[in-house]
């Protein structure tokens, strides 16, 4: 858990499968009485929290992987260096929209993924 702007908890629950997750989203955003800013792993279900529904983030490398893919085509790469994640991760979290934003989300809107991997390759 880290404190976010305006002291809001910001957490990830990294653990695979889900029924490992260190904290579930319904958890979490009840802990947090639905201030939490929340990603995990691996996806779990809309939550309803004091009448305003919560969409839960599932961080992982779904946005990564086809954009380092594509980039790695297209300039002939024989190798991929390590930087080249911390630039693609870069490249997802400047994808965010102001609906992603205004809805708290930790990544872009799956719906997005051909756009983002043109991000990030």
């Amino acid at each position: 858990v880290q404190e976010g702007k305006g002291g809001r908890p910001i957490v990830f629950a990294l653990s695979n499968p889900k029924t490992q997750a260190e904290i579930t989203a319904e958890q979490c955003y009840q802990f947090s009485g639905g201030t939490a800013i929340y990603g995990s792993g691996t996806r779990f279900a809309k939550v309803e929290v004091n009448g305003k529904i919560r969409e839960p983030g599932q961080v992982n490398n779904f946005f990564i992987f086809p954009g380092i893919s594509v980039g790695a085509y297209t300039c002939a790469a024989t190798t991929i260096p390590e930087k080249f994640f911390l630039v693609a991760a870069q490249a997802v979290a400047n994808s965010l929209d102001e609906k992603d934003i205004a809805l708290d989300s930790v990544l872009p809107n799956p719906d997005r993924i051909r756009e983002v991997s043109i991000n990030v390759a």
